[in-house]
């Protein structure tokens, strides 16, 4: 069995404050032990479930939160950016499940632990009926390889968001959102419990979970202000909605997925 394995930093265990996730931050050290530990934990259950190629995508900032020698034998870490596929660089056809550690929930949503989608310059991502986070973008574009995303862990509302979006996705809740900033913590070894426990479940069950498929619809990305979407719209394949907003069309997923990320870094141009 092969599994992709995306890994943020705002939904691990412990994490709560920007100072937790920026690497100049005073909490940063320990969040980035607990990122370690968290990953570790769903390795264990990838290997109880059976798998025997597992890769794994730092997915948070810059790519290089995890120290290569905390990775055990046989997982290969994708580590840096700039990555083509960004936070989920190393997915692609052949793999049999995708799992999402540490993740949080879309951008506006109440009481989630630092939410955001991306950036916090983006205000809000849609396709169709459908309201996308990171989960979502990343569950689309693993189904465009055919790859069911199966199992996510993070607080109690980026659990509901992947539920929502994936019938029959595991979730694992190692937090409860309070405010952006504050969060009822389970203890670090439980959640780790618990996540080992619920990947290897979510492996065993990974057939009953459908790849998320896209509707054919374009993606809709709105910025928080003008000046961003400005620059963003300049690039090919987009179209202006209005003044924050950008529909982005496509053959298919993968390419409105990477328009998407060339808009977001053309926006990250801006001075704020």
């Amino acid at each position: 069995m092969k599994v992709f394995v995306a890994v943020d930093l705002e939904g691990i265990s412990g994490v709560v404050h920007e100072w937790d996730t920026d690497p100049q931050g005073r909490g940063y050290a320990r969040a980035r032990g607990a990122m370690r530990d968290d990953l570790l934990a769903a390795l264990e259950g990838c290997r109880a479930a059976g798998a025997d190629e597992v890769v794994v995508c730092d997915a948070h900032n810059d790519g290089g939160n995890l120290d290569p020698d905390a990775v055990p034998a046989g997982v290969t870490l994708v580590s840096g950016s700039p990555t083509p596929d960004s936070m989920m660089h190393g997915i692609g056809p052949g793999f049999d499940a995708a799992l999402y550690v540490g993740y949080h929930a879309r951008a506006g949503t109440a009481a989630a632990v630092l939410e955001h989608t991306w950036t916090y310059r983006v205000f809000g991502v849609s396709i169709g009926s459908l309201e996308l986070g990171e989960f979502g973008l990343g569950a689309l574009l693993a189904g465009h390889h055919g790859v069911p995303s199966v199992y996510v862990s993070g607080d109690d509302k980026v659990a509901a968001e992947a539920r929502a979006l994936v019938p029959g996705v595991t979730a694992t809740v190692v937090k409860q959102g309070v405010a952006r900033t504050s969060a009822a913590l389970a203890p670090p070894g439980v959640a780790r419990a618990r996540i080992q426990a619920d990947v290897e479940k979510a492996l065993a069950r990974r057939a009953d979970v459908a790849p998320l498929q896209w509707s054919g619809d374009p993606l809709l990305l709105t910025f928080t202000r003008v000046p961003f979407c400005d620059a963003a719209a300049s690039c090919p394949g987009t179209r202006r909605r209005d003044g924050r907003t950008l529909e982005i069309g496509g053959d298919d997923f993968a390419a409105l997925y990477h328009t998407f990320l060339a808009c977001v870094d053309l926006a990250q141009q801006v001075d704020a």
